[in-house]
């Protein structure tokens, strides 16, 4: 609840400090925003879900039909709202857009002073998009957020501790960091987690909420570049494609653990800046996490270092 306060008090500063802005700063306070939402994984988690929520609209369409010197018009649901808006605030900040022109559509006929205009425009536009994320932190998914957690504690505090333990019973690896996951996730508050549940396609890992749009559908694999290699990779892909059908969820997880000496680069269908990587297959999201699970040396002693590409090709054929 602290981290979910703490950013809605920050997205709101950077919504005050927006609407304060003039002509000559408000293209980069616009690009400073969109940077917030895109590093912050729960933000950048509820606009994700609403580009999803109404596959049916095309956003480019709908403000080249609907938002022009006539005025603006919003599509007929918050989340198609919200993903307009989105579009609207990174054409402005990636200067893709004319922003007094784009302003003069939220402005009253005749008004001439920009930064007037500039100001209709937040209030019009940005305004319900901030207030959107705001009401849905907390209630959205929060699942990338987690992950990244997980991630980060795993790799920072518990890597020695778990890789000793994997290294003493290598057959029931997997069943190690699964276990470590479901941990976290219900020490995080994930309180229904279901592991290895039936489904017609198997059982995956965990399972949390697929009553709702606060889900979690994730398949663990491990990597070490021998026996677990890219082609195990795969098969925890295909397995996290046909798990989210079963459910009805258009979004699953693929955690990677890292046990190689080797970097995983793993290929993206979106902005390769965003974490985690994602691939779209058959109607389903994968986002795939990868965590380095074995411990390394300092940097100092480390050496120079292999990374393994992993490319879209090498995954994203279903079996």
């Amino acid at each position: 609840m602290k981290y979910e306060q703490n950013l809605q008090v920050k997205l709101r500063d950077r919504y005050r400090r927006l609407y304060k802005t003039g002509q000559d700063a408000y293209v980069t306070e616009c690009r400073y925003l969109r940077s917030f939402v895109l590093k912050s994984p729960a933000l950048r988690a509820i606009v994700e879900s609403a580009e999803r929520a109404d596959p049916g609209l095309s956003v480019e369409d709908w403000i080249d039909q609907n938002i022009n010197s006539d005025g603006y018009d919003w599509p007929d649901s918050e989340e198609g709202r919200a993903s307009v808006i989105w579009r609207l605030l990174n054409d402005i900040a990636q200067g893709k857009a004319n922003v007094l022109q784009l302003g003069t559509s939220f402005a009253p006929v005749g008004e001439r002073d920009i930064d007037t205009i500039l100001r209709y425009m937040t209030e019009q536009a940005i305004e319900p998009f901030v207030e959107y994320l705001e009401e849905r932190l907390g209630t959205a998914s929060q699942t990338l957020y987690l992950l990244e957690r997980l991630k980060r504690r795993l790799e920072t505090f518990d890597v020695d501790e778990l890789y000793a333990r994997y290294d003493a019973d290598k057959t029931h690896g997997e069943a190690i960091y699964d276990r470590y996951i479901q941990k976290f996730l219900f020490d995080q508050g994930v309180d229904y987690i279901i592991s290895q549940p039936r489904s017609a396609s198997g059982e995956a890992d965990n399972i949390a909420n697929v009553g709702s749009d606060d889900s979690l559908v994730e398949e663990t694999k491990l990597y070490n570049g021998d026996h677990y290699d890219v082609s195990y990779i795969r098969k925890g892909f295909n397995q996290a494609v046909h798990y989210a059908h079963d459910y009805g969820k258009t979004v699953s997880h693929l955690i990677v653990i890292n046990l190689s000496e080797n970097n995983l680069q793993i290929s993206s269908d979106d902005d390769a800046t965003l974490w985690p990587p994602r691939l779209h297959a058959s109607g389903v999201t994968v986002f795939v996490v990868v965590i380095r699970a074995r411990p390394m040396p300092s940097a100092s002693y480390r050496g120079s270092q292999k990374t393994v590409a992993v490319t879209r090709d090498d995954l994203a054929h279903l079996e």
